[in-house]
């Protein structure tokens, strides 16, 4: 939701009286309050007063005098003493604007700064206020922009919204959906499937660079923007913020000799454009995707270094950033054998959160809860998580139990949550904008509605059984669960206990953590179908094993299962 101030543009008029008029009318208008909700865009609204030919390309592509500013200051409530500066932008033609997502209820004015004088001096004053806790539980966006958790139990280890509630990332793969010919009600049908899911993070491609002209926001030049379709991605990213979802926005596609087909200069450009317009928003910044931590693209390290830490600078929100690597053994990763961002760039002040790509197809399937292991014990403590996983795409290729052995193996490992990628979503694949399969396994027909594949219904049913789990407060204990193959398990122990069986039940657990005279309630959750089964108790004081409900030679055909013990309070 926006709540608009269109503020008038500098009148040029020869006749002094009506001048004065008007300037007295516009004071009037501007000191009028708007009120609005914390974390809604404010979104000013201003008249150049001077022509230009492409204010795009007469960006800085370095941090310098932007030709429009907004100090924003509260005076009033918990808005008062607070200060931001927001820089503005193009929208087309002569418009400008300027986005502001106050964090905090209060009195708020503002007054913008620029060398044009349509742009310069207008003042405004508004009013906002807060959410109810119904409204809050209705969309988490509201609770303002996400951070890495910097208070409780394993500080540094997840995510949290701005207010501190705990965040588990279950992610979405949308990387065309900037695609021209994609009908906005496609894209409307994916969010509200998705939210309904229960997934809270669409990673969208805001390409500078995208998969071919069609998605791309610059041209060959890289230095004239397709306004059209930069205001249909405000709209996407507006519309998935409405709908609880948070926006992962990368901006360029590190192929190869982009240092020279695209350069540093435009490079950082589109960057700083890209913070300035959709910075009010809830978004996560990428600094771009299929990053080789060597030199893939032509770009050595200190270019990507650099990049980052402009972001930080240019973001008055301070929200997080990282970017998402090529693994071994793929395109472009070959010379720069990395599973995840942490293995070279943890220690970077500039990335908040480690992601890994561990590719696609089996072996790297099993690749995935060593990786997460290896990152959660990287010091500082930083999240970590699979932004890019085997994708589902035809049935049984991988199917949705493999897609659960990568969510729930990461999580259980110390993930911050992770990201699902399948059917038609990941490549935009629609009728309107049939994308073909090439090499990839792709269901090219539109028979089948790939939104509910089993993968996808799982990830759901995942996001729902952790509503009820105080994750948060628990850390990986493969070393709890006896007797098993690849134990995975999340513990507070003595509190809460979440193990996964891969390859079914019984669970062998220990327990001696907790006096035996403590008793835990403990039920048995079949990932793929979102159903609990079994209940019963069992003591503390000792390793105990639990059945589940059916197990060989009664079911021939084994499943995957999920334990969940908890102390009775």
């Amino acid at each position: 939701m926006i709540f608009v101030k269109k503020a008038p543009a500098h009148p040029i008029l020869h006749v002094i009286l009506l001048l004065v008029t008007l300037s007295l009318t516009c004071s009037e208008l501007l000191r009028a309050e708007t009120i609005g909700r914390t974390w809604q865009v404010y979104e000013i609204e201003l008249t150049a007063g001077e022509s230009r030919d492409n204010p795009y390309r007469e960006i800085e592509a370095h941090a310098g005098d932007d030709l429009l500013t907004a100090v924003f200051t509260g005076t009033e409530g918990e808005a008062e003493g607070r200060s931001m500066k927001v820089t503005g932008f193009w929208d087309g033609d002569d418009r400008w604007k300027i986005r502001f997502a106050p964090p905090v209820p209060g009195s708020w004015t503002y007054r913008t700064k620029s060398a044009d004088a349509g742009l310069d001096g207008r003042e405004g004053t508004f009013r906002v206020t807060g959410w109810s806790d119904e409204e809050l539980a209705d969309n988490p966006t509201r609770r303002g922009l996400l951070q890495v958790s910097n208070s409780g139990p394993r500080t540094g280890r997840h995510f949290a919204y701005y207010d501190g509630t705990p965040m588990l990332w279950v992610g979405d793969t949308w990387w065309n959906w900037t695609k021209r010919s994609i009908h906005f009600s496609s894209f409307r049908n994916l969010v509200d499937d998705r939210a309904g899911k229960g997934f809270n993070i669409g990673q969208l491609f805001v390409a500078g660079n995208g998969w071919g002209r069609e998605a791309s926001l610059l041209d060959e030049t890289w230095t004239s923007l397709d306004m059209e379709l930069m205001q249909r991605v405000d709209r996407m990213v507006e519309y998935a913020n409405e709908n609880g979802m948070t926006v992962w926005v990368h901006a360029w596609w590190s192929r190869d000799n982009i240092a020279e087909t695209i350069g540093e200069e435009n490079m950082r450009r589109w960057w700083r454009y890209l913070v300035h317009r959709l910075g009010a928003y809830n978004v996560i910044w990428v600094l771009a995707g299929e990053y080789n931590m060597n030199n893939y693209g032509g770009f050595d390290l200190s270019f990507w270094d650099e990049l980052g830490t402009m972001i930080r600078r240019e973001d008055p929100w301070d929200r997080i950033i990282s970017t998402h690597p090529t693994p071994p053994g793929w395109s472009g990763g070959a010379d720069a054998p990395q599973w995840s961002t942490g293995e070279v760039l943890h220690d970077r002040n500039w990335l908040d959160y480690n992601q890994s790509q561990p590719g696609h197809g089996r072996w790297r399937l099993e690749m995935t809860p060593s990786i997460i292991a290896a990152d959660y014990r990287r010091e500082p403590a930083k999240p970590t998580l699979v932004t890019e996983p085997w994708y589902e795409f035809i049935e049984g290729n991988p199917s949705g139990r493999e897609v659960r052995i990568g969510a729930w193996s990461s999580i259980l490992s110390g993930a911050a949550g992770h990201t699902y990628g399948g059917g038609h979503i990941w490549l935009a694949h629609l009728p309107e904008s049939p994308a073909g399969g090439g090499p990839w396994p792709l269901e090219e027909s539109f028979d089948v509605n790939t939104l509910d594949y089993p993968g996808a219904r799982s990830m759901s049913y995942m996001a729902g059984f952790f509503e009820d789990v105080e994750w948060w407060k628990m850390h990986p204990a493969p070393e709890l669960v006896h007797d098993y193959r690849e134990p995975y398990c999340l513990a507070n122990e003595g509190e809460e206990y979440v193990v996964y069986l891969r390859w079914g039940g019984p669970a062998t657990i220990d327990l001696s953590s907790a006096d035996e005279k403590k008793r835990f309630a403990y039920r048995w959750f079949n990932p793929a179908t979102g159903e609990f089964y079994s209940e019963g108790e069992v003591s503390g004081g000792g390793i105990r094993t639990i059945s589940p409900v059916e197990d060989y030679p009664g079911r021939v055909e084994f499943r995957d299962w999920v334990l969940h013990i908890q102390k009775i309070r």
